[in-house]
């Protein structure tokens, strides 16, 4: 599977691929929708992947530099410098598409160029709790839990955090959450991480 790095030639496509994955979607809060401005950006700072089959956009990832003064900016829930910080941002595949893997093997391609590019220590990223799909594929990348709490007026997101000069290490006892155990998780996930996702619990251990 080839990925080519997407441009502003590419954000009418991008923006049709996103309206076809939501009106797909059951659960629409799940996806977060981008503004024509947000993707505009997204491939000027160019962490950007894209599918194209027979010439149309099937699949895309993004990741995202954030403004050092951004509000709730997300190294400050590890407390790692927001300088060398980068989210993973959206990840979109076509419905006609699922079941090849194309979201976890854009994210290792991003994370790859991300590694490379020498400028970045830590790649965060937020899920939404219920959305398992999402969160299995953070946990495929490396990502691990850090925190659950509320970001975005009020919305409940695990943090999740993929540190790329560091290894993240296990402590104590495994805890199993079922994966839609909130108050566990914003009372006292804070002093655990998040570490895979097996069936519907999540294992937990010391930080």
């Amino acid at each position: 599977m080839n990925f080519v790095k997407l441009n502003k030639h590419d954000i009418d496509e991008m923006l049709v691929l996103q309206d076809s994955v939501y009106e797909f979607l059951e659960q629409k809060e799940v996806l977060q929708k981008l503004s024509r401005s947000e993707f505009e950006q997204g491939v000027e700072q160019g962490y950007t992947a894209g599918v194209f089959v027979d010439d149309q956009l099937v699949a895309l990832r993004t990741m995202y530099i954030p403004h050092l003064d951004e509000d709730e900016h997300l190294a400050d829930d590890v407390q790692v410098p927001r300088e060398r910080s980068i989210y993973s941002e959206i990840s979109l595949v076509h419905p006609d598409h699922r079941g090849q893997g194309l979201q976890t093997k854009m994210g290792e391609f991003l994370i790859d160029q991300v590694r490379e590019s020498g400028d970045f220590d830590y790649i965060f990223s937020t899920v939404m709790p219920s959305n398992l799909a999402s969160l299995k594929d953070k946990f495929r990348l490396g990502f691990k839990i850090m925190r659950t709490r509320l970001k975005y007026n009020g919305k409940r997101r695990h943090i999740l955090y993929l540190p790329l000069n560091t290894e993240l290490t296990n402590h104590g006892e495994v805890i199993k959450v079922k994966y839609d155990n909130y108050d566990w998780m914003m009372n006292d996930g804070q002093n655990y991480i998040g570490w895979q996702l097996e069936g519907d619990f999540i294992d937990y251990y010391n930080k």
